[in-house]
């Protein structure tokens, strides 16, 4: 066998073919189309987060508008009953000219009792049926002397005044935008008219509504230096009542009739979500509009896109800025390739691919923990469904293929931030043979149907230090490149396993080996072989001999390499037209009984289902779709759960209670607090507090400081549907039988 590429090829033929496949036109197609791939996926992934945070500030947009409407209905109606009152409870004599001497001092009382209720008014208003005001209070914001000592005002001349004077079946009325005659303020006038027993027109409640408290409200809005908020009539073609920041000039002005959030609101919409170039300063919008229900008026909040995005547009370009650089970088590393003597640089190139595939291992590693949320999400979901469902559903069988698409991307995310993450050896004594059996297992189905494959346990097992996954990588290229060296001819493949120890020297000669004990590993296929002039370089990096676009040339060098990192040995017999046998040697281990130690937090397998026995869980996650998830499926499995989306929130919480909870389940990467800052945190308030914390990307860094914290496991995300519920139970035990 020629080499164990990455992606290998079949054959194993002519030196001097390798030397010309070895040349710069596959690595820059294979350049080329990688680079094309990624810059798509990241264009798609930039686009994606883009879209995602139009849509929150959207969201974000219309709960401002509904957190107003609430003040407002709420505001409108106490006043609405307040003027009811007046007008049915004002006995008709007190409007009778002169009146005012005998009335006056219970009317205002009366008025001044009602007055001290609000904030948001000004004054309440009595005035006769010829807009003469008879009796006035004024409220705190407005000072002024009462009925007897006020300066004569007529209200004949307003609108809602002569409304009422032809409109026998007119009721309550808001007025335009006014500025007060006594107060100087911007207010609108809410009133309700005054009639006697036979309906006849007698005069006019009113209370002048103050825009500047409303402002107020608005102001406390996080709506960024461009953003907007605005009170409109619904009935008056969406005249402005107020905007925060003002604009005087568009006080009492309709919207245009084409206006986006206009239509919606002429089509009566009681909520809307737009995007729109703003017809007063020509800023572009993302609004949230809701009708102030039961009253002529909607409210609308928008935020300026550009705020919204200027985040976005930081992250885009330094991350354009980023990938272009890695472009030029991969560019100029071509142009080497093709123009450098390929032999005096081959040790040169060899690091700059090297190079090369780490930084795309990290970049690929960054976009793939993103999805971890989303098939957490999914599968998490899908086994609820299918317990909703119950047996016999037609559509659980379509659901089981969610869940199998759902394994399969967890599977797959997992192999890709594994192409990123730096970690050390994990050498552990191992029986060899289970390493192969389950090896063997994944390759088989993969084998053309005239390849067989062999492998003879040893009479007693073989033990050595190794790394499980890599030796099993080891294992894979050696048989697939021998796979690919029958050359679709018929034949069969032998790997086999056993101890080579001092006394069998003939064994030693045969495979050429150094002295010494060693567990011997062998792959021996029937394809064509090689000669001498091949095997004396298919250890040298790039040296391919197999078809353009096939190898890379760096299978056996970097399984070499893994053998050398193990204190192993390898030799290679071949001879054409003999087949190939691959030998390696690893430093024979001590045989044991024991069982291998499980990984520290791999979570308990229970006896039975795990139980949450009513024990109260506090899930912290910024994922509203994860969290929910995860609310659902705890609460089914006996737990008391509450989910917040914010370290700062969390800690709030078990501060008021810190004995209120058995677990807290913190997601470690969220904005403004980490997972392990909340944890900290957590500790100062409770320190017997259970904490555990759940990633889509752990590393050894992450495990280290989990550690140090004191958390009891650490827990892959994308894994939460099947072994979130089983680690509550490792580390809370067995519930107790009389709960909380």
């Amino acid at each position: 066998m020629a080499e164990t590429p990455t992606t290998p090829a079949c054959s194993h033929g002519d030196p001097r073919a390798g030397a010309a496949q070895s040349g710069g036109r596959p690595l820059v197609a294979s350049l080329s189309v990688a680079a094309l791939a990624a810059t798509l996926l990241i264009a798609y992934l930039l686009w994606t987060a883009r879209q995602d945070a139009i849509s929150t500030a959207q969201t974000t947009a219309l709960n401002y508008a509904r957190t107003l409407e609430v003040r407002l209905d709420s505001t409108f109606r106490r006043a609405d009953a307040v003027l009811q009152a007046l007008a049915k409870t004002t006995p008709l004599a007190a409007l009778a000219p002169g009146a005012e001497q005998q009335h006056a001092a219970q009317i205002d009382a009366e008025l001044g009792a009602m007055l001290r209720q609000f904030e948001e008014l000004l004054a309440l208003r009595i005035v006769d049926a010829r807009g003469e005001q008879r009796y006035v209070v004024q409220g705190a914001g407005a000072p002024g002397p009462g009925s007897l000592g006020a300066s004569p005002v007529n209200y004949a001349d307003r609108s809602f005044f002569q409304r009422y004077q032809g409109d026998a079946g007119a009721g309550l009325a808001f007025s335009e935008v006014l500025t007060g005659r006594v107060t100087g303020r911007q207010t609108t006038v809410i009133s309700r008219p005054v009639r006697d027993t036979e309906g006849r027109f007698a005069g006019v409640v009113l209370a002048p509504l103050d825009l500047g408290f409303f402002e107020q409200q608005f102001r406390k809005l996080d709506i960024g230096a461009n953003g907007a908020v605005f009170l409109r009539r619904v009935d008056q073609q969406g005249r402005l009542v107020l905007r925060w920041p003002r604009i005087e000039a568009e006080v009492n002005r309709p919207m245009p009739a084409d206006q986006v959030i206009w239509l919606a609101v002429a089509a009566g919409r009681q909520e809307s979500i737009n995007e729109y170039v703003a017809f007063t300063d020509g800023v572009r919008r993302l609004s949230g509009t809701v009708l102030v229900k039961g009253y002529p008026f909607f409210l609308t909040v928008a935020l300026s896109q550009d705020d919204v995005l200027a985040s976005w547009h930081r992250v885009t370009a330094v991350t354009a800025l980023a990938w272009l650089a890695l472009l030029l970088a991969m560019g100029v590393l071509v142009w080497r390739l093709r123009a450098s003597d390929r032999e005096r640089l081959s040790l040169e190139k060899q690091l700059q691919e090297a190079q090369r595939i780490e930084s795309l291992g990290t970049l690929a590693g960054g976009i793939a923990h993103d999805f971890n949320n989303i098939l957490a999400a999914i599968i998490g979901n899908v086994a609820l469904a299918r317990q909703d469902l119950g047996p016999g559903h037609p559509a659980l069988s379509s659901l089981e293929q969610v869940a199998r698409a759902g394994a399969r991307g967890r599977e797959l995310v997992q192999q890709i931030l594994a192409i990123g993450r730096r970690q050390p050896q994990a050498l552990v004594n191992q029986a060899l043979q289970p390493l192969i059996d389950e090896t063997l297992a994944l390759l088989l189905p993969t084998l053309p149907p005239n390849v067989q494959m062999t492998s003879t346990p040893p009479a007693e097992p073989v033990f050595a230090s190794v790394d499980a996954t890599q030796f099993q990588q080891v294992l894979m290229n050696l048989c697939t490149n021998a796979c690919h060296a029958m050359r679709g001819r018929s034949g069969s493949i032998e790997v086999g396993v056993g101890s080579l120890r001092q006394a069998e020297r003939a064994t030693r000669l045969a495979t050429g080996l150094p002295e010494g004990e060693w567990a011997h590993l062998w792959v021996r296929d029937e394809g064509s072989g090689m000669d001498a002039a091949t095997r004396a370089r298919i250890f040298e990096p790039f040296f391919t001999t197999k078809p353009s676009g096939e190898g890379t040339g760096l299978g056996l060098p970097v399984v070499q390499g893994i053998v050398a990192a193990h204190r192993g040995e390898m030799r290679v017999d071949s001879e054409p037209g003999r087949g190939t046998t691959v030998h390696v040697a690893l430093p024979l281990g001590e045989a044991r009984s024991d069982p291998a130690t499980p990984p520290r937090h791999a979570p308990a397998t229970p006896a039975v289902a795990p139980s949450g026995g009513g024990r109260r869980v506090l899930y912290v996650d910024d994922d509203e779709v994860v969290a929910l998830m995860v609310e659902r499926l705890l609460q089914r499995t006996g737990f008391q759960v509450r989910v917040v989306h914010g370290g700062a929130e969390a800690l709030a919480i078990v501060g008021a209670d810190p004995q209120a909870w058995d677990v807290v389940v913190t997601d470690f990467n969220m904005p403004g607090m980490s997972g392990l800052e909340v944890v900290r945190g957590l500790a100062l308030l409770r320190a017997d507090l259970p904490v555990i914390i759940s990633s889509g990307y752990i590393t050894e860094e992450l495990t280290l400081a989990a550690d140090a914290a004191g958390v009891r496991g650490v827990l892959q995300k994308q894994s939460t549907p099947e072994e979130l519920a089983p680690l509550l139970s490792a580390v809370l035990g067995a519930p107790a039988t009389t709960g909380h």
